[in-house]
């Protein structure tokens, strides 16, 4: 396989990865009277367990470097988890959602900052396009002023961490003895204990208002928004650079809009839609430009 088939595979695997994170809104919506570290235990460890039993046989491909490096990575995850849960309780669930999701203008900077990649024309129009997508995909009229308050803060510090895992897991996947799904059991395992350890901490495994119909859906958010989604972008993110990969991954939030209005039956604004539009179009616009650099 040419490495240009490679890359466009990889593109459309990221892209199912943030599809597969847009249906964990309308799921999480579902299970929205659960403590959040409940959730976020039980989904890890359901997305462990199910990659570590269907992928068994790539447990003898181990060595310290795949597990470092999980170990490493889960931090970024579960900072990201820590971080948007306390955010969103000092800030509206608008604003909240406006600025986690803010990675694809954090990455290109992170890039700049942290390895001195320099920004060129098309990653720099994009960001701009998708940033103005997600500005009117989750703008209310009560949204408020747009100074930071401490919520807002934290909430950025989500996207930030989010934005570490990106550029971080972009260097841990072009290693050549680098196992991707072994590499994602671990990553899924040790979220799984910080978050159990969490969930410990603050009594969230007291809560016992649980239906069978919520629990099924954190099942489905560990088998298909955790353990599909995150080694899809483990596989796939070794092929794509990571400043490309913030605007791709920004079709998350876009998605996940669309599908809670088909699924649940939510209403969405025409700013929403038209938001939607330009995350899309802002990704389009940056794939046709790369693939004709590339030619």
């Amino acid at each position: 396989m040419t490495d240009k088939k490679k890359e466009y595979l990889s593109v459309l695997g990221l892209l199912l990865a943030a599809l597969l994170w847009g249906v964990s809104y309308p799921l999480t919506k579902v299970v929205e009277d659960c403590p959040t570290f409940y959730i976020v235990s039980i989904r890890f460890l359901v997305a462990a367990a199910a990659l570590a039993l269907i992928f068994h046989r790539h447990f003898r491909n181990f060595h310290k470097e795949i597990l470092k490096y999980a170990f490493l990575l889960s931090f970024c995850i579960t900072s990201m988890y820590i971080f948007g849960t306390i955010g969103i309780k000092y800030t509206t669930s608008v604003r909240a959602s406006f600025f986690t999701c803010l990675s694809f203008v954090i990455i290109p900077i992170l890039n700049l900052v942290i390895y001195k990649l320099k920004l060129n024309k098309t990653i720099v129009i994009s960001v701009l396009i998708c940033l103005a997508g997600m500005f009117l995909l989750s703008y209310t009229a009560d949204m408020g002023t747009f100074s930071l308050n401490a919520g807002d803060l934290l909430c950025i510090l989500a996207a930030t961490a989010g934005s570490l895992h990106i550029i971080f897991l972009d260097r841990v996947t072009k290693q050549e003895n680098m196992e991707p799904i072994l590499f994602t059991i671990f990553l899924m395992a040790f979220v799984a204990l910080w978050s159990t350890l969490i969930a410990l901490a603050t009594g969230a495994f007291a809560y016992a208002g649980t239906s069978s119909f919520q629990f099924g859906s954190i099942i489905a958010l560990g088998l298909f928004c955790s353990a599909a989604a995150f080694l899809l972008q483990s596989i796939c993110q070794k092929y794509v650079p990571s400043n490309r990969v913030g605007v791709i991954i920004a079709m998350e939030p876009a998605s996940g809009c669309v599908i809670s209005v088909i699924v649940l039956g939510e209403a969405m604004h025409w700013t929403g839609w038209l938001g939607a539009l330009l995350v899309m179009v802002s990704l389009l616009y940056m794939e046709i430009s790369s693939g004709r650099s590339n030619a």
